[in-house]
Order: structure tokens, then C-alpha cells, then sequence
């Protein structure tokens, strides 16, 4: 299950994971992991690792799962001079916040081959997203769901930057990054987003959440 859920580049963190899920159990007290690449030989390349109870951290109650806005802004939007009163009253509401952007308006470069090309593209939207958070100190550029997790706790507006979790995602999204909206909707899916609020575009076909409408004009939210 570890393994369906994500793919994990290190076995460290593989371990870390299978001794937490055995010893979520309550007739487990103390647990050995051994994970070995066979390829390699017996023991040629592995991990061992011993957890007990006392070295797991107090599991949160469900009910303080955090369910994050999500917020797409296009570029018209990430450069409108209303985007500092929208992250003002954002931040006033105390809740996790999320913010995606699309492809910048120059174009990508064009490698010719669809797998090197969809990276391509993604690292432009990462890019995009680091001159969001150039607008903003507020806004900071996060990729990797431990980081959106933190975020998500503890008040920080993030700034999705796509490449590691899509990459990652045993069970990725369907569109590539051509379809910006389409990708921060299967965010909220990963996240378990509340809604998702389209600033300056058009909502995704057959929402699977409450999708909000913002004409990029108004300056409330």
C-alpha cells in the first residue's frame, strides 16, 4: 500500500513508512524493517531500522485534517494590481491556502519527445510560480507534500510548484501541464481541497468540488 500510494525515491523513507503503518497497530509495540534490492545481490544494497511506540509522534485526530482552499490565478491575475488586497483578505480568513499558476506567456522551449517535453513544461510553471512569490513575500514556492503538509498546519501561504508530486504520483493526472487548470484541480484531489477558486479563467470540465467563478476585475473576494 505504501508503494501504491507514491513513489518513494528513497528506501529510507520506504521503512519510515512501513514501521509507522505497523506500529499505528495497537498490539505493536516495537517493529524491525529490513528492505533489500535483490537486483543487487543479498545484502549488497538495503536498509535496517528499529522504531518502537515511544519513538512515534502523537497522531493528530482526524478532525484537524486540514482542508486547504486552492486558488488558481492566471497571469492576468498574478499581475494585477488587486493581487495584494486578494492574499491580504486570503490570509485574514486563517485557513490553508494553496495558490496555482499556469504556463508563463512566453513560450516553452520545444524538445520534440512528449515525456522530456511535459517536464519541460513543468519546470516552466515552476518558474512562473517563483515570480509569483517575487510579488509577494507571503507566497511561498513549495514541492513536495511534506512541505504543502507543514504549510497547510501552520499558516503559510504556499505556491504550488508542480514537478515532484506529478512525477511522483503512482495515480497522475490525466491532463499535462498544457491544461494548468485541469492539474490544480487534480491537486485538490490530492490535498483534499474544500473548493477552488479560478481567478481570471474558466473552470475545469466535470469538477469533482465546489469550483468558485472570480471576475479578475473585483477587488473583494
Amino acid at each position: 500500500e505504501e508503494l501504491a500510494s507514491e513513489r518513494l525515491n528513497l528506501l529510507e523513507t520506504l521503512a519510515e513508512r512501513i514501521a509507522e503503518r505497523i506500529l499505528a497497530e495497537p498490539q505493536a509495540v516495537r517493529c524491525f524493517v529490513r528492505i533489500e534490492k535483490l537486483d543487487r545481490g543479498p545484502g549488497a544494497l538495503g536498509i535496517e531500522i528499529v522504531r518502537s511506540k515511544d519513538d512515534q509522534a502523537p497522531v493528530p485526530h482526524t478532525g484537524t485534517t486540514p482542508h486547504p482552499h486552492v486558488i488558481y490565478l492566471s497571469n492576468a491575475a498574478m499581475t494585477s494590481e488587486h493581487l495584494t488586497g486578494w492574499l491580504d483578505q486570503l490570509e485574514a480568513r486563517h485557513e490553508p491556502i494553496i495558490l496555482c499558476v499556469g504556463l508563463p506567456d512566453a513560450p516553452s522551449p520545444q524538445t520534440g519527445h512528449r515525456m522530456t517535453q511535459r517536464r519541460v513544461d513543468l519546470l516552466a510553471i515552476e518558474q512562473n510560480a517563483w515570480m509569483l512569490a517575487g510579488r509577494d513575500d507571503r507566497c511561498v514556492v513549495v514541492d513536495t507534500r511534506t512541505e504543502l503538509d507543514w504549510a497547510m498546519k501552520n499558516g503559510q501561504i504556499s505556491v504550488w510548484a508542480p514537478s515532484k508530486i506529478v512525477l511522483d504520483a503512482v495515480d497522475g493526472p490525466e491532463s499535462g501541464p498544457d491544461d494548468p487548470v485541469a492539474l490544480a484541480h487534480w491537486l485538490c484531489s490530492q490535498v483534499e481541497a474544500s473548493d477552488l477558486l479560478l481567478i481570471g479563467t474558466n473552470p475545469p470540465k466535470e469538477p469533482t468540488l465546489p469550483v468558485l467563478l472570480h471576475n479578475i476585475n473585483r477587488p473583494d473576494l
